[in-house]
């Protein structure tokens, strides 16, 4: 695809709201509910673990600020797809594609539709992972399993039925996450409020873990829980041919979307430090933190409300990286690097069918298989490399395609990009040195498109010699 072809298989139908909505469902998932415990015991003080939300929050930002340019130049089904593809090269795009069906997001549906089960067993003690029901080729089937693949299902289908189906309930559970978001953070800094616990963590000392990491590599260690919390703002650009006026609309929502959430997350880790201590944050069971932030403020009416607010955000999170997902299946269709029929749109729907039952489907089988929450811990690395690349990319696109329409620049070029750059890259180094257990596995995955992208390549020099 060139950078001057236009799109014209997607209708235009979400509007500025409607993208915003989609990019906050993308992002508030689980995490921000559970992540600040995991980087607690990384870095073993809430001071650091502030810094290490704030860096994070940077780092999005300027991400967003970057993929604005892409955007506003490249309005494409596919999105990031797009961006790599374009500055370096078709194996590259190909690979991020590949990564992104393989695990990155069928994971995130498996995974976040998992946890939506999970919470909803603490509501209804009959849904376990505990007691298998029956088994599939020797893999127990559990309750929990039942209920994360039944929720799969619905909301493919629900996207099936086309965009202006699932942005409406996209719409009306952002808000809701929002307003949630808003009443964990109100609660924390004027009802549960400890200035005696703020104090003391706010004051307490920074206490290495051992003497073969400095706290550079700390942070950048823990960087990685902020890297998953804010996953997903990315998506928006998949779905980029169906947002009217993309060229505007699309960067303004990347940017006031990713800012929104920043925002959010940074005053509800506040909250927490108001109300727990670190040994607290560290120790949340099962590493919820939020259920144990609003059990100590409310009891076990806070339990119940929280698990109401995780259901809540799961279920947004799962229609959005759905509806998302299946438009880089279908643009790599398009681009003759996956199956033919994934590029089919659905005569009333206007919605890439096909890509979004074989989603389903993989992300079912995740779920079955039950590997998916160990798939994610090693496509991490790989997901930032492919981050660090397309906001790199931005410095071969500039100079590859001086003349193409740039309706947006990116904010703070060339020094943002390049800052942002730095910090993955040593994230990266961090991860190979101290993570190699969870790094080499995802290189190796992402590996794994090379033999099938030759495939294809084959496949199409063939179709093209008959």
């Amino acid at each position: 695809m060139s950078p001057d072809k236009k799109e014209k298989d997607f209708l235009k139908t979400l509007n500025l709201y409607d993208a915003i909505a989609i990019l906050a469902g993308a992002m508030i998932g689980s995490g921000i509910f559970v992540v600040s415990s995991h980087m607690a015991q990384e870095v073993n003080n809430t001071s650091l673990l502030l810094l290490v939300w704030l860096v994070s929050g940077i780092m999005t930002i300027i991400g967003a600020l970057s993929y604005g340019e892409f955007s506003a130049s490249l309005p494409h089904a596919g999105g990031q797809y797009i961006y790599l593809k374009e500055t370096w090269g078709k194996i590259t795009g190909f690979l991020y594609g590949w990564s992104l069906f393989l695990v990155i997001q069928t994971g995130a549906i498996a995974a976040v539709a998992v946890a939506f089960a999970k919470f909803l067993g603490g509501l209804c003690p009959g849904i376990s992972s505990s007691l298998p029901l029956f088994y599939i080729y020797k893999l127990p089937i559990s309750s929990q399993q039942l209920i994360a693949i039944g929720l799969i299902i619905l909301l493919t289908f629900v996207n099936v039925f086309g965009v202006k189906l699932a942005s409406k309930i996209q719409n009306f559970i952002s808000a809701t996450n929002i307003i949630a978001l808003a009443g964990i953070i109100i609660s924390g800094l004027f009802i549960g409020f400890n200035t005696e616990v703020l104090n003391l963590n706010l004051s307490a000392p920074i206490n290495m873990p051992s003497f073969d990491i400095n706290i550079f590599s700390v942070v950048a260690i823990a960087l990685v829980g902020g890297v998953f919390a804010f996953e997903g703002w990315n998506n928006l650009t998949f779905v980029a041919a169906e947002i009217k006026n993309t060229k505007r609309n699309l960067p303004l929502a990347l940017i006031a979307g990713t800012g929104l959430v920043i925002f959010l997350y940074l005053l509800t880790n506040i909250a927490y430090i108001s109300v727990l201590s670190i040994d607290q944050v560290k120790n949340a069971q099962d590493g919820i933190i939020g259920a144990v932030f609003m059990q100590t403020i409310f009891g076990d009416y806070g339990k119940l409300i929280i698990s109401i607010i995780i259901m809540i955000a799961a279920f947004g999170c799962v229609n959005s990286t759905i509806l998302s997902g299946a438009r880089v299946l279908y643009a790599m269709a398009k681009d003759k690097l996956f199956f033919a029929n994934m590029s089919r749109l659905g005569k009333k729907s206007n919605a890439p069918e096909n890509a979004l039952y074989l989603q389903g489907l993989w992300s079912i089988v995740l779920v079955v298989s039950g590997t998916f929450s160990q798939l994610l811990d090693y496509l991490v690395f790989a997901a930032l490399l492919f981050y660090t690349l397309t906001v790199g990319g931005l410095f071969i696109f500039r100079k590859k395609y001086p003349d193409i329409e740039r309706p947006y620049k990116a904010l703070g070029y060339p020094y943002l990009p390049i800052i942002y750059c730095v910090v993955s890259i040593f994230v990266e180094i961090n991860l190979l040195i101290y993570k190699p257990m969870y790094t080499w596995p995802g290189f190796l995955i992402v590996l794994t498109g090379i033999p099938v992208y030759m495939y294809w390549q084959k496949l199409n020099k063939k179709q093209i010699t008959k």
